[in-house]
């Protein structure tokens, strides 16, 4: 223990702390998803650990696009943490709030919806003043109508809003701000005083003066119960308070943020009402949307063409996948709204009456027939357009480059619905990288909400989810359960009963061929019957085996940081020898490996054939780390036999992998 340390005379000595030398894995499970929602800051990824934390941070289920319930089903199927990034309209606006109150310049005092879109609407702001303390004052024939000298064991500070009452003022009391507070000393004792903002009627003096010191609560109400509501207390209403009202790292809200000038206005916010009453918000401006301004230059910086971009030095602002790419905690990435389209408000269409058979006639002449624009709603790019088809394999082409850009973590992607298995073939031929996999077919999930009493049946909606949220809550699920080893196939999609694109099993036989995962419908349910990547290399064309090579290039990444500064000595080869062996003996009895001994199954080599003495002079040290991966199980043969003396046998025949 005090190898290093230069002892002096006996005493206690601070020892230098303990680096942890030991190996452990990365998790894997962290999925990153881009998308649509109804909320919530843009290009900002944002983790939220259950269903609950994504509507209180980005709204409702029912926003416009496939997000909301992509990341519903992540967590239904065992997801624990996930980063989610919501993708926006450069020209989105909040909606704008105003309070029944003015600056002292006459500026509104006015909130902004914390983030863009109609759904800050619907918000409610109330602003109430309580009294936390009242104390009387006496203005003898000394004091000043400015300087109050305050009781023993009260405590102003600058900025804090008093309401006055007594003589010369008004019946309900007069506001005032505390502009200063200071200690004065007299002969027996130190006093405390404050300076006021403005000074009392000189009508005061000679008698005492009632003060009460108010705070102010924010109330912000949401407009749905899962986006919440909140109540910000302890707030004041000038500049100098330290919890003032219009700084947004006070109020520290999810729902608004202060905005407006009213906020540099030295002398704070005029308050109208002595008697307290609430002060209440009105809508000033409404938020903006603009789905229609959503397209693929939102989800990537620049054109699905370009070329990504890891330098980690960047200072420019990313979007989209680009931004969410830079988490380094993410193992899966997953963009339900790729496809993302949106048509807007038609012109109004009139069609003159016609004047039907020559044998009839009108009494009155008919007036043209008025039809209504079509609604705005969410149109996905359509893979039966050649065109559509080409910008969606564009987009996830600048996916997979982006995933074998950083070589962190898998993207998970969706085959285009509606298309025929001769045209899967020739989308997947677009593809070859251990760095992605896809999945086949869309599936309907059953999205039914639990009823809210006795007497409400429970609301039931088939919601159509893309397979990749689903796979991605697969893989999640499994590797916390039974560790990164298990592959994610054989797994039940929770809550999936309907396939947009039935496969068939001459299909199943093909798609499984071509590397593409398949839900296959089963007596309980749809089930995903493979874990595969979309590389040609086979050592790779294992999910399981592309994500345990990248956790242990991590964990080696990760915590090797120590050897950085030690000696390039046989003391330091023998200590990190010994610490990769340990940590690869605990992922071979996990099952990581394939091998009937550890010999067979994993090796460490940081011998003097690697390090020889010019490179070790150098401050070099290499060591090589080899492993035997084994392959996941997709399918469990079983062999059936029945023996001479009637008896049925039933046993697992020999492992492989079709």
């Amino acid at each position: 223990m005090t190898a290093g340390l230069q002892l002096g005379a006996p005493r206690v000595y601070r020892a230098p702390p303990r680096v942890d030398q030991s190996f452990r894995p990365v998790r894997l499970d962290v999925a990153g998803f881009v998308g649509v929602a109804l909320r919530g800051p843009v290009d900002e990824p944002i983790l939220v650990r259950s269903l609950t934390e994504y509507q209180l941070r980005f709204g409702e289920l029912e926003g416009p696009g496939l997000l909301p319930h992509a990341v519903e089903t992540f967590f239904k199927q065992g997801g624990e943490r996930a980063y989610v990034l919501r993708v926006g309209a450069t020209t989105g606006a909040p909606a704008i709030h105003t309070l029944s109150v003015t600056g002292a310049a006459g500026s509104p005092v006015q909130f902004a919806a914390a983030d863009v879109g109609t759904w800050g609407d619907l918000l409610r702001l109330t602003l109430e003043l309580d009294v936390a303390q009242q104390f009387t004052v006496v203005l003898d024939e000394r004091a000043s109508i400015r300087q109050l000298k305050l009781p023993d064991g009260v405590e102003l500070r600058g900025g804090e809003a008093l309401r006055v009452r007594g003589p010369g003022l008004d019946r309900l009391g007069e506001f005032r701000y505390v502009e200063d507070s200071y200690f004065q000393s007299g002969p027996r004792q130190r006093s405390r005083w404050v300076t006021l903002d403005r000074p009392l009627p000189t009508s005061a003096i000679g008698g005492s003066v009632s003060v009460a010191v108010l705070e102010g609560t924010l109330l912000v109400v949401g407009p749905t119960m899962a986006v919440g509501n909140e109540r910000i207390t302890g707030l004041g209403l000038h500049p100098n308070h330290r919890r003032f009202l219009g700084r947004s790292e006070v109020l520290r809200s999810l729902l608004v943020t202060p905005t407006g000038s009213w906020m540099a206005e030295p002398d704070g916010v005029v308050l109208p009402n002595p008697s307290l009453a609430p002060i209440r918000s009105r809508l000033a401006e409404r938020g903006v949307d603009n789905y229609q301004g959503i397209g693929a230059a939102s989800f990537f910086d620049g054109q699905p063409d370009d070329p990504p971009d890891d330098d980690p030095l960047d200072e420019r602002p990313h979007r989209g996948v680009d931004k969410m790419a830079r988490v380094a905690e993410i193992g899966l990435l997953v963009v339900p709204d790729l496809t993302w389209g949106w048509l807007a408000d038609g012109p109004m269409l009139e069609v003159a009456a016609g004047v039907g058979s020559p044998l009839f006639e009108h009494c009155v002449p008919l007036a043209p027939t008025t039809y209504a624009a079509p609604a705005q709603r969410m149109v996905p790019l359509d893979p039966g357009s050649p065109d559509d088809l080409r910008e969606i394999v564009a987009r996830q082409l600048r996916l997979v480059a982006v995933a074998d850009r950083y070589r962190r973590f898998v993207v998970l992607l969706d085959v285009p619905s509606g298309l025929s298995l001769r045209a899967i073939q020739q989308w997947r031929a677009a593809f070859n990288s251990s760095y992605a996999a896809a999945y086949h077919p869309w599936l309907s999930v059953d999205t039914a909400r639990a009823p809210v009493s006795g007497l409400i049946a429970a609301r039931r909606n088939l919601e159509p989810v893309p397979p990749s949220a689903i796979a991605a809550g697969v893989v999640a699920g499994r590797e916390r359960r039974f560790g990164l080893s298990w592959g994610p196939a054989n797994e039940l999609a929770g809550d999936a009963v309907r396939a947009f694109d039935p496969v068939s099993d001459a299909e199943h036989d093909r798609l499984h061929q071509l590397g593409v995962n398949v839900f296959r419908i089963e007596r309980d349910g749809f089930r995903l019957s493979a874990a595969r990547t979309l590389s040609r290399d086979p050592q790779y064309r294992q999910l399981t085996v592309r994500r345990l090579m990248t956790m242990l290039r991590l964990a080696l990444e990760r915590e090797a940081q120590w050897v950085v500064f030690e000696p390039a000595t046989a003391d330091l080869r023998r200590r990190l020898h010994h610490h990769l062996v340990a940590f690869l003996r605990e992922l071979y009895r996990a099952g990581a490996f394939a091998g009937r001994s550890e010999e067979e199954a994993f090796f460490v080599d940081s011998g003097a054939n690697l390090n020889s003495p010019q490179s070790l002079e150098l401050g070099r040290l290499v060591v090589e780390v080899g492993v035997a991966p084994s392959e996941p199980i997709e399918y469990i043969v079983l062999r059936v036999e029945r023996d001479a003396d009637g008896g049925v046998l039933v046993e697992e025949a020999d492992r492989g992998t079709a």
